[in-house]
């Protein structure tokens, strides 16, 4: 599969996504006409006693006994309270889990960053390499060691509480090129918000479970009640009501979880197949990940997961993890077909221990090679010491300081009385002792800090997580003057502390936000200022999303907090908005008909400030 459909497939599957989801509402709709249905007939009965033939008239003289409105109205008010209400208690407990917290119930060792041994540090090499990719900061890093099947998952309500989690058989069985795919698979679903819609559908269901616990409820007393005879022939005992209503709602409970479970399923298999795409996007190898699944079908273990508590979450994974009726995953042979048309139909063995261990020495010589950098899937390189200062949260923040330090000796003094004010004595020693390797890294590489050192940021507390950003904003301000790469690690580095997932407002929604980051651009393009219109309306005519009507702004209008409140609704915004903004600015890039190593390292910085993936090689 080519890159170059990536966000259409991306679209598309969110759309189809929005379909099933209003199927989940059409028949949340079916479930509350059937107890309304069930409720007039328990009143019914209650007036006729019993079921004869005078309880089904459909008409009683001019009366329709089976429609009254005040009551369908109190029906679906309360079908919605017990089902919102219980959908909304399940999902706030589900959210409360932070993805680690998953992994761990799944039986989820996490690997250290410090850790020495082959595989673990091959497995934190691929998960950094697209996290760059991909634009979504480093998250915990999980083995299921007991499992021997080839499968992963990745759990957690929202970036910043995410983890990613291998199985040890997809670690000992694949090759790096597909364990990189699986991984990038995975990192697809933190991308797309895969794992705030499972919340929504589990809750979903379990409000629909709610209904076949209250029948059961019913029922029960209807069991236990006397069984004396009516006083009056003509009215219904309670024990007969409670029993006819109870059938029916557990029933009805039932039948709507089934309707509900299936439309879950299919629309797992929607957001499974746009994390397959996702992944060749991140990847550019689509190859690997049909070998992963090829070897998935290949493998005595399959995908198969032994943890008793797997079908909780059979959704997250990426292969189909229990055997379920209704599958979460389309089958492998469609999959692997989708990423590889010629595929000829036959599996792959695992990988051999021999060839495993080829490959481990391969990626541990790269990782310590001499000239201290380790080459990324991206094309970029970050330094060995860049890992090594993001395994601490007190080192981390000390890396992220130095990353925005300005080249100018008279803002850095003004920088560091600044820090002196704020930090600690150990964070600014820590950045004198580290600061001669840092000001040689690339300024426009220096994106990747933020994600690598995610991790260890998120260890703080909110306290000191709004402490840290108020500083990196005083930082950034020190010289009165901010640059498109100074916005762009300071958003990337509050994205990583105070993230939000929403994706919200189109391309004509965001035209002001996008006026002044294109603006930025055109500053950055090394173009002359007379210039500026033409290369604007250029990059503006080849698309048509934004309005062709955006202007070249005066210095004045980019002024530090307005840049900032764009850069803020830009980043939750609509991803083809995103798409449409990325593939402008590189627009404006080109203007001069070519593209420089910095000019391409700033356009990925400015994916990852957007949190959105590169839409073609830059």
């Amino acid at each position: 599969m080519s890159s170059s459909d990536f966000f259409e497939r991306q679209d598309h599957a969110r759309r189809a996504t929005r379909r099933l989801v209003l199927w989940f509402a059409l028949a949340l709709a079916g479930t509350t006409a059937a107890i309304y249905f069930i409720v007039r007939t328990a009143m019914n009965l209650a007036a006729y006693g019993s079921f004869t033939k005078e309880f089904f008239p459909l008409w009683q003289g001019s009366e329709n006994v089976f429609w009254d409105p005040l009551l369908l109205v109190v029906v679906a008010a309360g079908t919605l309270i017990v089902v919102g209400g219980a959908s909304l208690l399940k999902s706030i407990d589900f959210a409360s889990s932070t993805g680690a917290d998953v992994a761990r119930q799944l039986g989820g060792r996490e690997v250290s960053p410090g850790t020495v041994a082959l595989d673990e540090r091959r497995l934190i090499n691929v998960v950094q390499e697209m996290s760059l990719a991909s634009g979504v900061p480093v998250p915990k890093i999980f083995i299921l060691e007991d499992e021997k099947s080839i499968n992963a998952f990745a759990a957690g309500t929202s970036a910043d509480r995410a983890a990613v989690a291998v199985s040890r058989g997809a670690l000992d069985k694949l090759s790096r090129d597909e364990l990189q795919a699986v991984v990038g698979h995975e990192f697809s679903h933190i991308l797309n918000g895969d794992m705030r819609l499972n919340i929504r559908l589990v809750g979903w269901i379990f409000g629909l479970i709610m209904i076949s616990m209250l029948g059961q409820t019913l029922f029960r007393i209807a069991a236990i009640s006397p069984r004396s005879r009516s006083r009056d022939n003509d009215k219904g005992s309670a024990a007969m009501i409670f029993l006819f209503v109870g059938i029916a709602l557990l029933v009805v409970g039932l039948v709507s979880q089934i309707f509900a479970q299936i439309i879950q399923a299919a629309i797992s298999r929607h957001r499974e197949r746009l994390a397959d795409a996702s992944a060749t996007q991140f990847t550019r190898n689509p190859t690997a990940l049909a070998n992963a699944l090829a070897r998935i079908g290949g493998d005595a273990y399959g995908s198969r997961i032994e943890s008793p508590r797997a079908g909780e979450f059979a959704h997250l994974f990426f292969a189909n993890g229990v055997n379920a009726i209704f599958a979460t995953h389309p089958p492998l042979e469609e999959r692997i077909r989708a990423l590889n048309p010629d595929w000829d139909g036959k599996f792959l063995p695992p990988l051999s221990q021999r060839d495993f261990r080829a490959e481990a020495k391969i990626d541990a010589e790269i990782t310590a090679q001499k000239t201290d950098l380790r080459k990324l899937s991206g094309g970029g390189a970050v330094p060995v010491f860049v890992e090594q200062l993001s395994q601490n949260a007190a080192d981390a923040k000390a890396l992220i300081y130095m990353l925005l330090m300005t080249d100018s000796p008279s803002h850095n003094v003004e920088q560091a009385k600044i820090l002196h004010a704020r930090e600690s004595l150990s964070v600014f020693k820590k950045m004198e002792s580290s600061w001669n390797r840092v000001k040689d890294f690339p300024r426009e590489k220096r994106i990747s800090g933020v994600l690598l050192a995610a991790p260890a940021l998120r260890e703080m507390s909110a306290r000191e997580r709004r402490e840290f950003c108020a500083t990196l904003d005083a930082l950034a301000r020190a010289d009165g003057n901010i640059t498109l790469y100074e916005f762009c690690i300071l958003n990337a580095a509050k994205g990583v502390l105070i993230f939000d997932g929403t994706q919200n407002g189109s391309a004509r929604e965001l035209a002001p936000d996008a006026e002044l980051v294109l603006n930025l651009f055109l500053r950055e393009s090394g173009c002359e200022a007379s210039n500026y219109g033409k290369i604007l309306a250029g990059a503006l005519a080849a698309q048509n999303a934004f309005p062709q009507t955006l202007r070249v702004l005066d210095d004045s209008a980019l002024a530090v907090p307005a840049l900032e409140a764009a850069f803020q609704k830009l980043r939750s915004g609509q991803i083809l908005a995103k798409k449409t903004l990325l593939a402008t600015a590189r627009a404006i890039v080109l203007a001069d008909g070519k593209t420089t190593a910095t000019e391409a390292d700033l356009l990925a910085a400015f994916a990852v400030a957007l949190n959105c993936p590169k839409p073609e090689p830059l």
